[in-house]
C-alpha cells in the first residue's frame, strides 16, 4: 500500500462495544481515499485487540495498524502512540465511539481545506447518535458546538477529541499531545496549533458520538466536570483529576 492520506488515529482501553462498528464504518472508503486506521490500545481486557486484529486479517495489516502498549497511560499518551506509526500526512485523531454520517462529503471538504497550506488543523461540530439523541442531546451539544465555534472568533480555539484533523509534520513538531494533561488535551492541542498556524472549523460537517458519559453522569454533572478541568488548566496549568475515568 502506498502512504495514506489521512491515517485514523483511535485510542482504546474496553472498547469492544464500540470499536467494530467504528472501524466497520470505514470498509468502502480505504481504498478511495487512501485511508489506514491506527488503534493505539491500552492493555484491553475485554476482547477489543481481538475485534481489531479480525479487520486486520480481512484488511490487511497496513490498513489497520493495532499498537499495544503495557502499563498505565492517558489517552494523550495513547494518542501520541498511534501518531508515531502514521503513514499519513493528515492526522484524524478521534475516539472509539464516533461515526461519520457522510464520509465522502467529509473527506472531501477535508482535504480542500488542508489543500491550503497555511491551515494546520480543523475540526467539526459534534453531536449525538440520531438514534439515541433526546431533546437535553440536542440542546446541549447545539450550546456546546455555538461555545466551540465562538472559540475560534475570540482566539481560545476549544475543541473535541471526538474530532481533531491535524497535519502531522507540524503535529509533530510541537510535540503531540501534552502527555502530562489527564484531561483536556485536546483543547491544549488546538490552542497550541493556532500558533503554528490557522484552525478550520467546518460547521457544515459533522460527527457523531455515543451519550454514554451523559447518561451516566448528567448534563450538568458533566459540564461542572468541564469547567473544573479548564480552569484547572488555565489558572494551575496541570489536570485538576490524576486520572480520567472512562464510562463503557
Amino acid at each position: 500500500m502506498e502512504k495514506a492520506r489521512i491515517s485514523i488515529v483511535i485510542p482504546t482501553k474496553n472498547e469492544a462495544k464500540y470499536i467494530g462498528p467504528t472501524i466497520g464504518q470505514f470498509r468502502d472508503y480505504l481504498e478511495s481515499w487512501n485511508l489506514e486506521i491506527i488503534v493505539s490500545d491500552a492493555g484491553s481486557t475485554d476482547g477489543t485487540a481481538e475485534i481489531v486484529q479480525q479487520y486486520q486479517s480481512e484488511w490487511g495489516t497496513a490498513r489497520v495498524k493495532l499498537i499495544q502498549s503495557a502499563g498505565k497511560q492517558n489517552i494523550a499518551i495513547g494518542r501520541n502512540l498511534g501518531a508515531a506509526a502514521a503513514t499519513g500526512d493528515i492526522l484524524f485523531h478521534t475516539d472509539a465511539d464516533v461515526h461519520i454520517p457522510d464520509k465522502d462529503r467529509f473527506f472531501t471538504k477535508m482535504l480542500a481545506v488542508f489543500e491550503k497550506p497555511e491551515i494546520v488543523a480543523a475540526t467539526t461540530p459534534i453531536w449525538v447518535y440520531p438514534e439515541e439523541a433526546n431533546f437535553q442531546d440536542k440542546f446541549y451539544h447545539s450550546l456546546a458546538n455555538f461555545i466551540i465555534r465562538l472559540s475560534f472568533t475570540v482566539g481560545v480555539y476549544l475543541a473535541k477529541g471526538e474530532c481533531q484533523l491535524v497535519r502531522r509534520s507540524v503535529f509533530e513538531r510541537i510535540k503531540g499531545y501534552n502527555e502530562k494533561i489527564v484531561a483536556g488535551e485536546d483543547c491544549n492541542l488546538f490552542y497550541r496549533l493556532h500558533k503554528e498556524g490557522r484552525i478550520a472549523y467546518l460547521y457544515r460537517l459533522k460527527v457523531h458520538h455515543s451519550p454514554r458519559r451523559f447518561r451516566e453522569y448528567g448534563y450538568l454533572r458533566v459540564s461542572l466536570i468541564y469547567l473544573r478541568e479548564g480552569a484547572s488548566l488555565l489558572f494551575l496549568r496541570k489536570s485538576y483529576v490524576a486520572e480520567w475515568k472512562p464510562i463503557r
